[in-house]
C-alpha cells in the first residue's frame, strides 16, 4: 500500500496543478504496459475475509479491500486523464473531485448498525460498491477512448 501513497503524493505534490498535468508526465507516472498486481491481493484479502474469526479482523480486511479498490480507481483515473484533451481533463478532474466528496456519504449510508462493531465493515463494503461502480465507468470510458485511437 505504500506505493499508492507514493503515487498519490507524486501526483498531488510533485506535478503541480491537475489542470496542467501533461500526457508526457502521466506516462511517467503509470507506464502503459504496467498493470499493478492488485487483483491477487484483492482475492487474497477477500478469501481471508471469508475465513475471518473476529469482527475486528473483518473490519481490517474490508478496509484493505476498499483501499486496493481505490488504488485501482486511481490508476484508471490517471490513464483516462492521460488520454483526454485539456478541456476533458478539467471536466474529469472536477467530476472526480465531486465524486470523491460524495463517496464518504455513500459509505455512511451503507451503515445499518450505527454505533456497533459491525458499522466499519458495512461502511467499507458500501465504499467498495460505490468505488467499483466508478471504476467500471472510468474503465469503460478509457476503453472507448482506446478503441477510437
Amino acid at each position: 500500500m505504500r506505493w499508492i501513497v507514493v503515487l498519490v503524493a507524486f501526483f498531488v505534490c510533485g506535478l503541480g496543478s491537475p489542470h496542467s498535468f501533461g500526457a508526457d508526465v502521466a506516462s511517467k507516472v503509470i507506464p502503459e504496459d504496467w498493470i499493478p498486481a492488485l487483483t491477487p491481493s484483492l482475492k487474497s484479502a477477500l478469501g481471508q475475509l471469508k475465513e475471518a474469526n473476529s469482527q475486528s479482523e473483518m473490519n481490517s480486511l474490508s478496509r484493505q479491500v476498499a483501499d486496493m479498490t481505490d488504488a485501482q480507481l486511481f490508476i484508471a483515473y490517471v490513464r483516462l486523464y492521460d488520454r483526454s484533451s485539456a478541456k476533458e481533463r478539467v471536466k474529469l478532474f472536477d467530476e472526480q473531485t465531486r465524486w470523491l466528496q460524495a463517496r464518504p456519504k455513500a459509505a455512511k449510508k451503507g451503515v445499518e448498525s450505527e454505533g456497533g462493531s459491525l458499522a466499519p465493515l458495512e461502511s467499507n463494503n458500501a465504499e467498495v460498491t460505490y468505488t467499483e461502480k466508478r471504476l467500471a465507468d472510468l474503465r469503460a470510458r478509457l476503453k472507448a477512448k482506446t478503441t477510437k485511437e
